[in-house]
């Protein structure tokens, strides 16, 4: 099984439930990125900074996208906080990024789970 990020568009088959990710098949809209579940298990996601940023609950990372180039990302807060539930942006134009450690799933540390405040500039 694979975590795959697609740009949907009307009308596009995405191939599921008879492949799922990069299917290498004309019939098929394949993903622009996918992950190793281990890596991902995408939860929630913002735009900001010209960026699409996705926290990671399994994959404990933050990946940003660049809108102009969706098929590069790169990976903030690898493993340093656990699992990451969700990002939204600040009123200040911060990331906000949720940590989700207390919920059976993850390695509680002391003090959360907490709102991380991550600077785009």
């Amino acid at each position: 099984m694979r975590t795959s990020f697609h740009v949907i568009e009307a009308g596009g088959n995405y191939g599921w439930p008879e492949v799922e990710g990069i299917a290498g098949d004309d019939r098929f809209t394949d993903p622009v990125q996918q992950w190793a579940p281990a890596d991902a298990s995408p939860s929630g996601m913002a735009i900001a900074d010209g960026s699409i940023w996705i926290a990671n609950l399994r994959g404990e990372r933050l990946r940003e996208i660049p809108l102009n180039d969706l098929a590069a990302s790169t990976e903030h807060l690898l493993g340093a906080h656990g699992r990451l539930r969700d990002a939204v942006l600040a009123p200040d134009g911060a990331l906000w990024v949720l940590t989700n450690n207390t919920d059976g799933s993850g390695d509680p540390r002391p003090d959360d789970d907490r709102v991380l405040r991550v600077g785009l500039d």
